[in-house]
C-alpha cells in the first residue's frame, strides 16, 4: 500500500470513534481494491486498530522489549519511557510512520 492511501486512511481512522463507521466509509474505495489483499474489511480494521494505538500499543504488539524497540528504532530509552508514561506527547508522524509498518507487515 502507498504511504499516500495510507496516510489518508489513517487520518480519517484516527478521528473516527466508531470502527464500523470507518469501515464502512471506506469499504467500496476504488483505491483499495487494487491492494493484493482480498478482504478489505479486516484490513480496514486492522488500520483503525493501528490509528488508535499508543507507543507501548505498537511496542506490545511488535513482542519488543524497551532495550529492543529503542535499539530497532534509534529511540533514546528515557524518550520512549517518557512517551509510555505520558510525561511528554509522542510525535504523531511517528505513530504514524510506525502503524505504516505494521500494515505493511500485516499485508506481506
Amino acid at each position: 500500500m502507498k504511504f499516500g492511501l495510507f496516510s489518508e486512511l489513517y487520518d480519517e481512522a484516527k478521528s473516527c470513534e466508531n470502527v464500523d463507521v470507518f469501515i464502512e466509509r471506506r469499504e467500496d474505495d476504488m483505491e483499495l481494491k487494487k491492494t493484493p489483499d482480498d478482504n478489505i474489511v479486516l484490513l480496514l480494521r486492522f488500520i483503525y486498530d493501528a490509528a488508535h494505538m499508543g507507543i507501548r500499543d505498537i511496542r506490545e504488539y511488535l513482542g519488543m522489549l524497551r532495550p529492543q524497540f529503542c535499539e530497532q528504532y534509534e529511540i533514546k530509552m528515557r524518550t520512549l519511557e517518557d512517551w509510555e508514561y505520558g510525561k511528554n506527547p509522542v510525535p504523531q508522524r511517528l505513530l504514524k510512520l510506525l502503524s505504516y509498518t505494521l500494515v505493511e507487515d500485516f499485508l506481506s
